[in-house]
């Protein structure tokens, strides 16, 4: 079986059918040779009423058996190599738009990485195949491009503090005799700045590692999001902003730090872009087979357009104000990655200028 699968299609499509061919060929050919037996008359009896029995004289009936069953074996094995050598004519007439697809897609290289396969506008298997191959090609080159966007934003981001520490640097190289006041203030700036850094890197690690299972545990919403709320609680009060957690008896299953990063990012979002004297509103509850957490606030909102960007590596609705805020524009890309790693769903709901609602939609376990 393995040898036969080695060959060609073409060949192997002609060996199966040539083997049929020659099964129900030999049928007939022995259905006919008995049927054409069964109906010719045995060697008749002469018997008078009142003498012994006497066979008659032989006649030539068995030579004409033969005959014609050597002839029908002879046109069975001509039958069959004929329909052999037209299965095989047929074969490759039928598997020529497979070499065409199998051609074209030899000619693609990385200068024409994702051309399109044109020429197969039938409505056949091949024709639903180059279909198939271009739309991946088309899923591989969204993928392809965000990869090179995502690639040359993690390269900003990582250049803008390194850029701030070579300066800080050359400009305190231009003094000639620097005060210990502007060692201590270049030290300070070159801290921040690499901290920074390290926590951008940091972030990216966290986007790619894989989830070790043997982590996972069982937790209280309420008081994970408590620690959240206390850990947050001096940017909520500069802006005079009311959190209420509003869970009650809701038990969360995974890896406690990776959650808890996730849902601190949320609830930092919405006091970082809510209203002064704003709310923000934590509320859980279960369903059958998994548990829903929502946080609401009364925020600046998210227009609808960008609802479908908000998730995307380094995305910012407005770069200004997010620079302003702070931030690499990684944070609900990190809070994606964890909730799908825990094989949950996260969605938004948000009116721009009035209100956002994350929602997070976890199995139990």
């Amino acid at each position: 079986m393995k040898r036969f699968n080695k060959i060609t299609l073409r060949l192997r499509l002609t060996i199966s059918t040539a083997l049929i061919l020659a099964g129900v060929c030999f049928l007939l050919t022995l259905s006919q040779v008995i049927t054409y037996s069964e109906s010719v008359p045995a060697p008749f009896l002469n018997a008078d009423v009142n003498s012994r029995i006497q066979v008659a004289p032989e006649q030539p009936i068995s030579k004409k058996q033969n005959n014609f069953i050597a002839s029908s074996f002879v046109y069975m094995v001509a039958m069959i190599a004929l329909g052999t050598g037209a299965s095989y004519y047929m074969s490759g007439r039928a598997l020529k738009p497979v070499a065409n697809l199998s051609e074209s897609i030899k000619n693609i290289d990385e200068n024409k990485l994702f051309q399109p396969l044109t020429g197969f506008d039938t409505n056949d298997e091949v024709a639903q195949l180059a279909t198939s191959f271009n739309h991946m090609m088309m899923k591989l080159e969204k993928s392809f491009n965000h990869q090179k966007r995502f690639a040359a934003n993690a390269a900003h981001e990582l250049n803008t503090p390194l850029a701030s520490i070579i300066a800080n640097i050359e400009v305190l190289q231009m003094e000639e005799y620097p005060t210990v006041l502007e060692y201590k203030e270049v030290m300070e700036d070159t801290l921040a700045e690499a901290q920074r850094m390290s926590l951008l890197v940091y972030d990216l690690l966290k986007m790619n590692s894989t989830l070790n299972a043997d982590h996972y545990e069982r937790f209280e919403a309420k008081a994970m999001f408590d620690d959240i709320i206390e850990a947050i609680s001096e940017s909520s009060s500069d802006k005079n902003i009311l959190i209420e957690n509003n869970i009650s008896g809701i038990m969360l299953s995974g890896d406690k730090a990776l959650l808890q990063r996730a849902f601190f990012n949320l609830v930092q979002n919405a006091v970082k872009y809510n209203k002064m004297d704003g709310e923000v509103l934590i509320t859980a509850f279960m369903s059958d087979d998994s548990v829903i957490v929502q946080i609401e606030d009364t925020g600046i909102g998210i227009a609808e357009e960008e609802h479908e960007n908000i998730f995307e590596p380094f995305y910012r609705i407005d770069n200004s104000r997010s620079r302003e805020l702070g931030g690499s524009g990684l944070g609900l890309s990190i809070v994606k990655t964890i909730i799908e790693k825990h094989s949950g769903k996260i969605f938004v709901k948000s009116e721009f200028g009035v209100f956002s609602k994350i929602t997070v939609v976890l199995p139990k376990k």
